[in-house]
């Protein structure tokens, strides 16, 4: 039975991605209602109306292999990974009894990832929208327990006041801006770290925190290395503040006690 709900929710996963990422694009393209749920996918460059084995999520892409089969416009590998990614982290989280609400912030980054991945920039307003809810969602938990709940928000401040004297040293005042923020790290990511924090507690935070930043870094230096990227090419964070939640909620715990194992805390 168990292997049935993880696939069931491997499957819902891959659905639940094909669909975001076809909103996500819509909605940059300012579809109007109900077009934005009603209109027919289409190949961006020739206009063909996709069929419906076009739009399989995952399968489509290896039949056609990443192309259109009447134009052969090129399909950015982005669908198919992303789709896969968010299959198996519905089967996990479902495996692992992962509570409602971190479904919401995985769906959630996951949306916003779209654009960092592909536009190298995050929509403003569902970005504070999301830190809105993380501030409800600490609100709520307050007034259940009758005390001042913070989670790792705390750390989340100090991590990101440490982050804005670092970049102020490295880049100087004249490359910050409130509007646009640091090269290579936006007010976007700020918010979504802070954001983060609320829902997490502090070694969770912490965690997602320092696995993202490996698993960047992981990405980075093999780009630099064969002269794919360079030091002042912009890479998107979103998408491994991402991945770090997902191993964080997974395997959180267990990544902390291997630490702490060999700190010998």
């Amino acid at each position: 039975m168990q292997i049935l709900l993880t696939i069931f929710f491997f499957l819902i996963g891959t659905a639940l991605a094909s669909f975001l990422n076809a909103l996500m694009y819509r909605i940059d393209k300012e579809y109007k209602y109900p077009e934005i749920y009603t209109k027919p996918s289409y190949c961006e460059k020739c206009g063909k109306q996709l069929k419906w084995y076009d739009l399989i999520p995952i399968l489509s892409y290896i039949f056609t292999k990443g192309k259109c089969s009447k134009c052969g416009y090129k399909i950015t590998i982005y669908y198919p990974l992303s789709e896969l990614i968010l299959g198996i982290s519905l089967s996990l989280f479902s495996l692992y009894h992962t509570q409602w609400y971190m479904y919401l912030i995985l769906l959630t980054l996951f949306s916003l990832t779209y654009f960092d991945v592909l536009y190298k920039a995050i929509p403003k307003i569902p970005t504070l929208l999301f830190g809105v809810l993380g501030l409800i969602y600490l609100t709520i938990l307050s007034i259940i327990t009758k005390e001042l709940v913070l989670n790792a928000t705390v750390s989340g401040v100090l991590l990101l006041f440490g982050m804005c004297i670092l970049l102020l040293v490295m880049y100087g005042f004249k490359n910050f801006k409130l509007k646009d923020g640091f090269e290579g790290f936006g007010g976007g990511d700020f918010v979504i770290l802070l954001t983060l924090s609320m829902f997490l507690s502090t070694q969770q935070f912490w965690t997602m925190f320092w696995v993202s930043i490996f698993l960047a870094t992981l990405f980075l230096l093999p780009n630099l290395i064969l002269k794919k990227m360079h030091m002042k090419s912009s890479l998107p964070l979103l998408p491994f503040f991402t991945l770090g939640y997902i191993v964080v909620v997974i395997y959180g715990e267990n990544i902390f006690e291997y630490v702490r194992g060999i700190l010998m805390i």
